[in-house]
């Protein structure tokens, strides 16, 4: 079964291997590592993990995928993989129950736990202020309701067979439905952004 995927729109003139770039600086530091892959096509995939600060420290795992599209980029954000995150607090928890001052020795643990359960939060902030720093902004539906001519630029109605300008055909630019999810999917796009599925 495909993890659960939060996905958003942003248009504008952004690159994908550069917004890969700024997610790697701004989260390969401190307490968590970034590596940027090189997908298929034009897409760029960046996975961001907790650090193992301590021995037995919950490891807590998210997956970006950026896919170019005509008008911007699709930014794609799995679920986030939490793993023994709710025992490492549980542990911590007994741990001050049975000696409330040992919970000063813990609080640096809890800091982190706790800031590892926002990290998907902390991602969608850094790829918000990114796209903002760019002039670019969140993209709606309704943005796709038209697709641009690659022969004369001319927007036309998502659907159309012709363009409405210069009469070529428009098929190649159409957005690809997947079959499983009915996410509409860039038209070079061989596998399903939000579920994985082969188009």
């Amino acid at each position: 079964m495909a993890d659960k995927v939060e996905q958003r729109f942003y248009h504008g003139g952004i690159s994908a291997e550069d917004m890969a770039r700024a997610l790697v600086l701004r989260f390969d530091q401190g307490e968590t590592r970034a590596e940027w892959m090189r997908a298929e096509g034009r897409r760029a995939v960046v996975q961001i993990q907790s650090r193992t600060i301590e021995h037995g420290d919950p490891n807590t795992e998210v997956t970006v995928h950026i896919t170019p599209m005509q008008t911007g980029v699709t930014v794609a954000v799995s679920e986030q993989r939490v793993l023994g995150l709710a025992a490492d607090l549980a542990r911590t928890g007994l741990k001050g129950w049975r000696n409330p001052l040992r919970l000063v020795n813990e609080l640096d643990n809890v800091a982190r736990n706790v800031r590892w359960l926002g990290l998907r939060t902390e991602i969608w902030k850094a790829v918000d202020e990114y796209c903002q720093s760019r002039g670019s902004g969140l993209g709606t539906a309704a943005a796709f309701q038209t697709v641009v001519c690659p022969y004369c630029g001319t927007p036309n109605d998502m659907g159309a067979h012709i363009c409405q300008a210069c009469r070529a055909p428009l098929a190649e630019v159409q957005p690809v439905v997947c079959a499983r999810c009915g996410f509409l999917n860039d038209p070079e796009a061989t596998l399903c952004v939000n579920c994985g599925a082969k188009l």
